[in-house]
């Protein structure tokens, strides 16, 4: 005779596993290109956001000051605690599918007879009740069953909010070694600018003793040396200007490293910066996975597709077990020696709560399926944004290099205008308007031209950004890295 299986441990283990009801994640389709916009060469994998970011210039100091900030900024710390907290939650989140498990000790002295096993008065009964004490241990079981899956999508998006803020972290870090960064190549043009106009003082300081000269001599005007002092004016009140200016970037550069105001070590000069000679941004595919705001987004969307599951679970009836073992007596004595053994277990299931608080369901369902529908609009914006902010920096890396090469040529032909200029007045071919006009066009040229060079390396920073660079370190630098656990910051040279 053929051997029947059980049915009751089948039908008991799959009352345990159960189903779980709500939809399961699937990524929205976002729109998509096949090579960004301005991008010179075709899509390659290789994207220049995998150049760690100590190799961007090439400047110690610069690499010095990132190491610093990432060690020391407080919101990097703000953002660990971040991702220990989601950490924990999930735990948290995770433990409720669980049996919950109770030990405890209870007296109570009382009218009425409670000890098991013992017919307890009715109400309104004449006969007298006895007042007496009641002692007892035991342990306690409840155990929620996750037929539907409640947990379990509490669990995943618990879970997904969890790798969100790690997301966040790392968004934390691209953010800050760019600011760190920007701010540095900052400092280094206002560095350039103080140069240009200290030097700029002096060659107005001997064009006035030129005028001052012809004016002792007889030869000259005092609208010469007037002109001429004005000059100098100028050019030392924008040289004030600019260390004021310099003092300001230490003291914000100060903050990013996490530390009170003070100066700001220097490395390279804008002239010695080293620029990659080819810039691949990479597919464009690529982003979904690299840039972590991009991914933070998509972790949150499936948060919130979890907890549509969630609220469309809360919609069936809950089934609970729960059971008591212990002893209870009425004398303490006798508690662990006589007859105290106590037990129950039993069951319950909510089939009536879900038609009774129908409205408030039905509410909870809709407000989680709308935060889903914020979500997965958050999450196509942030693809969106990604892919407009890397195809600015392309064209910005790109149009910047024409606009260089005039500046660096406008500067030049002035500087030769200069020289003929103060040759033409000192032969007395022509009057001091000729020089003044010159050297005043000069000034603000050079001026923006270390602005332009900054803005170059600026675009170069925030395209690394757009790109997502700045936290993929490769294994054998994470493995040396001083920061232990930080896999942002490399091994100290």
């Amino acid at each position: 005779m053929r051997r029947r299986t059980p049915r009751v441990p089948v039908l008991l283990l799959a009352l345990l596993v159960g189903c779980t009801v709500g939809p399961n994640y699937q990524r929205p389709p976002v729109p998509m290109t096949e090579a960004f916009r301005d991008q010179v060469k075709p899509a390659d994998a290789q994207s220049f956001a995998d150049l760690p970011w100590w190799e961007l210039f090439e400047d110690d100091a610069l690499r010095d000051l990132i190491v610093q900030a990432l060690q020391n900024n407080p919101d990097m710390r703000i953002a660990a605690a971040r991702v220990e907290q989601a950490r924990a939650q999930a735990g948290i989140s995770a433990a409720q599918a669980y049996p919950a498990v109770g030990v405890g000790l209870g007296a109570n002295y009382s009218r009425g007879s409670f000890i098991p096993g013992q017919t307890t008065p009715t109400l309104g009964s004449t006969t007298p009740q006895p007042i007496g004490a009641q002692f007892n241990v035991g342990a306690s079981f409840s155990w929620e069953i996750d037929f539907w899956g409640k947990f379990r999508r509490g669990t995943e998006a618990a879970v997904a909010q969890f790798l969100a803020t790690e997301d966040g972290r790392r968004g934390v870090i691209v953010s800050l070694i760019a600011d760190v960064a920007s701010s540095y190549v900052l400092l280094r043009q206002l560095d350039s600018q103080l140069e240009i106009s200290n030097a700029t003082v002096k060659n107005f300081e001997k064009t006035l003793e030129l005028y001052t000269a012809r004016l002792e001599g007889g030869t000259g005007s005092k609208l010469e040396v007037a002109t001429g002092q004005a000059q100098v004016n100028d050019a030392q009140a924008t040289a004030f200007d600019l260390q004021r200016q310099i003092t300001d970037q230490e003291n914000h550069i100060s903050f990013l490293l996490g530390r009170p105001p003070g100066p700001i070590p220097r490395g390279r000069t804008l002239l010695q910066f080293v620029v990659p000679p080819t810039i691949p941004p990479g597919l464009p595919s690529s982003l979904l996975e690299r840039r972590p705001d991009v991914h933070q987004a998509e972790e949150q969307l499936i948060a919130a597709n979890a907890l549509v599951g969630v609220a469309q679970a809360n919609f069936y009836p809950s089934i609970s077990l729960t059971g008591i073992l212990g002893l209870a007596s009425p004398d303490l004595t006798k508690l662990f020696t006589g007859p105290s053994f106590v037990w129950s277990v039993g069951g319950t299931a909510s089939w009536l709560a879900p038609i009774f608080q129908g409205a408030q369901l039905k509410g909870q369902y809709d407000a989680a399926w709308a935060s889903w529908l914020q979500s997965e609009a958050f999450y196509e914006r942030s693809v969106l944004n990604a892919f407009q902010e890397v195809a600015s920096s392309l064209n910005d890396t790109s149009a910047l290099g024409p606009v260089l090469q005039q500046r660096e040529s406008q500067v030049n032909s002035l500087v030769e205008a200069v020289d003929l200029a103060i040759d033409r007045f000192e032969g007395g071919v022509s009057s001091y308007l000729e020089v003044t006009t010159n050297q005043n066009n000069l000034f603000p040229a050079q001026l923006n031209l270390a602005a332009v060079r900054a803005q170059r390396y600026l675009a170069l920073i925030s395209l690394y950004r757009a790109l997502g660079g700045g936290w993929q370190v490769p294994k054998t630098e994470a493995t040396a890295s001083p920061a232990g656990s930080n896999p942002a910051v490399p091994a100290a040279k």
